[in-house]
C-alpha cells in the first residue's frame, strides 16, 4: 500500500496535496454554487437611511452602484442601506408564483415589490437576525407585478458596518430560482447544521469514554475540541441569536482559537511528544482570549479579534502541521500521516476564512473551515465504533430489564388497586390507601428515582433515552399514586397535581402551557378508578401533542356546558388528517377509558392545531 512507501514519497504526496487544496480553495476560477438561469440584477440605486419601509424614505439623493456592494469599502459607519432597482415587463406576468432570490446578504434583508412587503429574513431590531451564511428566497404573487416599470426595494441591515454585504439578486418565477436556492441552502446551512449536531453528539460520546477511562486524556481533549468547534459553527446557521451582538461575536472569534489550542494539546498526546513550552504559551493565549468578551464595543471586538487573535490562531495552526511533519519524519507512523492528511484542509480552509473576514478576498461564497471537520470525524470514527456498540448493547439490556420490572410492578399495583376498591365500603379504607401510597413511594418509586440518578451520571444518547423512559415510567407511577389520594377527588386539584407531574416533560420539549383551569362543580362517584381514567386521557392527549404536533404552546382548559364538565387539551401545531383520528393504540385507549367513564371524547382539527375535549356528566355514575 502507498502508505508503506518511503517518507520522501509521503512528503511529496503531502506537498502536492497541499498545493491542490490551495488552488481549489484560494485560486479556483469556479464556484460550487450555480447561478439561476435568469439575468441577475446588479445595477441599483442606494441610500443610507434608517427608514423601516419605502414610504418613510423622504430623501431624494439616491446614488447608483453596482452589486456586489461591500460596506467595508462603500458605507463606513452605516448599519442600514436601502437598495432600489427597476424591472420592466413587456406585459402583465402570467398568474404564477414569483420570487426574489438573494444569494448572499449580511445580515438581514426585507424585500418590497411596488411598495408591498413580500418577506424578510428575520427581525431588524437588535440583535439583528443573522443571515450572512444563508441564501434568502421570498415568494410572492405575480399580481404584484404589472406591465411596464416595477420598483424593487430591499432593506439591508448589518449588526456591524464592516460586515455589511449585498450581492446581486434575482427576480423571476420561483420555479427558475428554486433549484439554485435549495442547493446553496443545503451546502451552507443544512449540511453545517447536521455536521454541528453530529459534532455535539460525538463530543458527548467521547466525553463518556473519557469519564470511563480518565487516564486516556486524548478522549477528553478530542471531546473538548469537537464541542468548541461545534459551538463556533453556530454562527453559520443561527439567525436569531440569544445574546447581544458583542457577546456573540466574541464567542465566535474566541472559539476558533480555543479549537486550535485543543487540537494542539490533542496532537501532542496522541503522537506521544509534548512540547511543554508551546503548551504554556497557548494556555496563556487561551486565557487572554477570555478578554475578548470584556472589550468595550463591537468595533474593538472585531478589530482585535479578526486582526490580532486570528493572526495568532494562524501561527498556532501552522505550528500544529509543522509539529506533525517532524513527528512523522522521526517515527514514520501512518496514524500521524493520516492526521496530516486531515490537518492540511483545516489549515487551508482556516487561512481562506481569515483572508475573507479581513476583506482580502470575496466574501460572497462564505466561510469554509467548517467543512474540514468531515475528514477529521471519519478518521477517528473507527476508534469509537466498537466501544460505542458495546455501550448500546449494555444499555439496551438495561432498558429491557427496567421495562420488565416496571410492567411487573404495574401489575402488582393493579392488584392492590382492586383490593382497595373492595374495601371502599369498609371503615379502614382511608388507612389502607395511606399504606399503599407509602409502599409504592418507598418501594418501586424509590428504586426508579435511584435508577434515574444513576443514569443521569452517564453520558451518551442511549443512556439519555433510557433515562427518559424511566422518568416517564416514574411519572406514570406517580399518576397511579395520585389517583388513590382521597384529597384529589375534585377535578381542579387533580389536574393541578398533573401539571406538577408533567412540567419537566413540557419544559424539555420547550412547550409553554397556558393554564385555564377554573372552579368546577363536584363530579358524582369520583372514585380512584375514574380519577385514573381521567388522568390517563389527559396525559395521552398532552403526550401526543408533545410528540407529533410540533407546537410550542399548549392550553389546558376546563369549564361547564349543558350540565357537562369539559376538559380541553389544545395545541397549536400541524394538526392531523381525518384518517388519523382512530389510528394508534394511544387514541384507542383514550376512547376505551372515555367509555368506562360514560363520557364523551371529541377530536377537532383547528386551523393551526388540534383540540381534544373530554365531556364528563356532572351526575353520571
Amino acid at each position: 500500500m502507498w502508505l508503506s512507501n518511503t517518507k520522501s514519497s509521503a512528503f511529496i504526496f503531502l506537498f502536492v496535496y497541499w498545493l491542490a487544496f490551495n488552488f481549489l480553495v484560494l485560486h479556483t476560477p469556479f464556484t460550487v454554487f450555480n447561478s439561476p438561469d435568469v439575468s441577475a440584477i446588479n445595477y441599483v440605486q442606494y441610500i443610507n437611511s434608517n427608514a423601516q419601509s419605502p414610504d418613510e424614505i423622504k430623501q431624494q439623493n439616491w446614488q447608483t452602484i453596482s452589486l456586489p456592494d461591500d460596506w467595508y469599502n462603500n458605507h463606513k459607519n452605516i448599519k442600514q442601506v436601502w437598495y432600489r432597482a427597476n424591472l420592466t415587463l413587456d406585459k402583465d406576468s402570467e398568474e404564477q408564483v414569483w420570487a426574489a432570490y438573494l444569494p448572499s446578504v449580511t445580515h438581514n434583508a426585507a424585500v418590497y415589490i411596488n411598495g408591498f412587503w413580500v418577506g424578510q429574513g428575520g427581525q431588524f431590531t437588535d440583535p439583528v437576525s443573522r443571515n450572512q451564511n444563508k441564501p434568502l428566497l421570498f415568494s410572492f404573487s405575480s399580481k404584484l407585478l404589472h406591465q411596464g416599470n416595477n420598483q424593487i426595494d430591499i432593506r439591508v441591515k448589518a449588526a456591524f458596518f464592516e460586515q455589511g454585504l449585498m450581492d446581486e439578486f434575482y427576480l423571476a418565477p420561483e420555479s427558475q430560482l428554486h433549484d439554485a436556492y435549495v442547493w446553496k441552502k443545503i451546502i451552507r446551512v443544512d449540511l453545517v447544521r447536521w455536521m454541528t449536531m453530529v459534532m455535539y453528539v460525538l463530543s458527548l460520546i467521547v466525553f463518556a469514554f473519557w469519564l470511563a477511562r480518565p487516564q486516556d486524556s486524548i478522549y477528553g481533549l478530542f471531546a473538548l475540541e469537537l464541542f468548541i468547534w461545534a459551538t463556533h459553527n453556530l454562527n453559520l446557521f443561527v439567525s436569531d441569536i440569544p445574546v447581544s451582538v458583542s457577546i456573540w461575536e466574541a464567542m465566535t472569534i474566541s472559539t476558533l482559537g480555543w479549537t486550535v489550542v485543543a487540537m494542539i494539546f490533542f496532537n501532542h498526546r496522541f503522537v506521544g511528544e509534548k512540547n511543554i513550552i508551546v503548551e504554556k504559551v497557548i494556555v496563556v493565549f487561551s486565557v487572554l482570549g477570555i478578554g475578548i468578551f470584556f472589550l468595550p464595543d463591537i468595533s474593538s471586538i472585531m478589530h482585535i479579534g479578526y486582526s490580532i487573535w486570528d493572526a495568532f490562531v494562524m501561527i498556532f495552526g501552522i505550528y500544529a502541521i509543522v509539529h506533525l511533519i517532524r513527528v512523522y519524519q522521526h517515527k514514520g507512523d501512518s496514524d500521524v500521516f493520516l492526521m496530516l492528511v486531515v490537518g492540511i484542509p483545516i489549515l487551508v480552509f482556516g487561512f481562506h476564512d481569515i483572508l475573507m473576514i479581513n476583506h482580502f478576498i470575496d466574501r460572497r461564497d462564505g466561510l469554509t473551515i467548517q467543512f474540514s471537520v468531515i475528514p477529521s470525524v471519519i478518521l477517528f470514527s473507527w476508534f469509537l465504533v466498537r466501544r460505542f456498540v458495546q455501550s448500546i448493547n449494555k444499555a439496551e439490556h438495561l432498558a429491557e430489564t427496567l421495562e420488565q420490572r416496571v410492567n411487573e410492578k404495574q401489575q402488582e399495583l393493579q392488584l392492590q388497586y382492586e383490593k382497595l376498591k373492595s374495601m371502599e365500603k369498609d371503615s379502614i379504607l382511608s388507612e389502607e390507601r395511606e399504606r399503599i401510597m407509602r409502599d409504592m413511594h418507598d418501594g418501586i418509586g424509590g428504586q426508579l428515582v435511584s435508577v434515574v440518578m444513576m443514569l443521569q451520571e452517564q453520558t451518551g444518547e442511549v443512556f439519555t433515552h433510557v433515562c427518559e423512559k424511566v422518568q416517564h415510567s416514574l411519572t406514570d407511577l406517580r399518576f397511579v399514586i395520585d389517583s388513590l389520594d382521597p384529597l384529589l377527588s375534585d377535578l381542579p386539584t387533580l389536574l393541578g397535581m398533573m401539571r406538577i407531574r408533567l412540567v419537566d416533560q413540557l419544559e424539555a420539549a420547550n412547550i409553554e402551557l397556558e393554564w385555564a383551569v377554573t372552579e368546577l362543580p363536584e363530579v358524582a362517584n369520583m372514585s380512584p378508578r375514574r380519577s385514573l381514567h381521567i388522568m390517563r386521557i389527559v396525559q395521552e392527549a398532552i403526550t401526543n401533542s408533545i410528540k407529533h404536533s410540533g407546537s410550542e404552546k399548549m392550553t389546558l382548559a376546563t369549564g361547564v356546558i349543558n350540565d357537562n364538565i369539559y376538559i380541553d387539551v389544545i395545541d397549536y401545531g400541524k394538526g392531523f388528517k381525518s384518517s388519523e383520528k382512530n389510528e394508534g393504540r394511544g387514541i384507542k385507549n383514550m376512547h376505551y377509558r372515555a367509555q368506562q367513564l360514560k363520557a364523551g371524547l371529541e377530536f377537532n382539527s383547528l386551523t393551526n392545531g388540534v383540540s381534544i375535549r373530554l365531556l364528563l356528566g356532572i351526575n353520571t355514575k
